[in-house]
């Protein structure tokens, strides 16, 4: 087995922006401004009344203004996906390889559906940057992450434990069709009708990764 080397504020689950942790607090309503807003149009006053606080002090932790509040509320999204992956890839290294991914892509399926701000915020930034800075925080960070899917990937094919399929290709959609659902609530209600279950679409996505990667897609 291969090794692996509506307005955007009503998207905060109820009391998140209360939880006391001011630095999560601005994270959090940056990636709401940003996902508005985009990079250049969101403004520290706007991620200060997001967060409820007063704007001064948002220097306070972070002396670098909008750019530095911004790139690390990017960097925050790539740590804590690289780090609740971790746990999952040390418990399944024993798991056949079809069952590692579809874990792994669970754990960012729920990562965005528990901050829905987040996906708004790469989506924003990862389809369309329009700041060469904040396209570099994820460009680094992200070809991390998947350099090491790619290469565990690759490995397991090689050995014949998952059906030979693009890996870039399908790393591109597992990501993208997990951030876009997510930040897309509106797309989601009129595609799939106001009656749609998350936990169903959920599984349904999962199940979609695990035929693929064994082969079981139909053509």
């Amino acid at each position: 087995m291969a090794k692996l080397d509506a307005p955007l504020a009503s998207m905060v689950v109820a009391g998140a922006m209360g939880d006391g942790n001011t630095r999560d607090r601005l994270l959090r309503a940056a990636a709401m401004e940003i996902a508005r807003h985009g990079f250049k149009g969101a403004s520290l006053r706007g991620v200060a009344a997001r967060a409820d606080i007063r704007a001064a002090s948002i220097f306070h932790f972070f002396p670098g203004g909008k750019e530095e509040l911004a790139r690390a509320m990017l960097e925050h999204i790539m740590d804590t996906i690289a780090t609740r992956m971790t746990p999952t890839i040390d418990a399944g290294s024993g798991l056949p390889p079809a069952d590692l991914i579809v874990r792994c892509a669970a754990e960012l399926w729920d990562f965005m559906a528990e901050h829905p701000e987040y996906a708004g915020a790469l989506m924003r930034e990862a389809f369309q940057p329009d700041e060469e800075t904040m396209a570099d925080v994820l460009r680094e960070n992200g070809e991390r992450i998947v350099k090491l899917a790619t290469a565990y990937i690759e490995a397991s094919q090689a050995a014949g434990e998952l059906a030979d399929f693009n890996v870039e290709r399908f790393l591109f959609r597992l990501a993208s069709f997990t951030v876009t659902f997510h930040a897309s609530p509106t797309m989601r209600r009129y595609i799939l009708g106001p009656g749609y279950s998350a936990q169903n679409e959920r599984e349904a996505f999962l199940e979609s990764i695990r035929e693929e990667v064994s082969g079981d897609a139909q053509p």
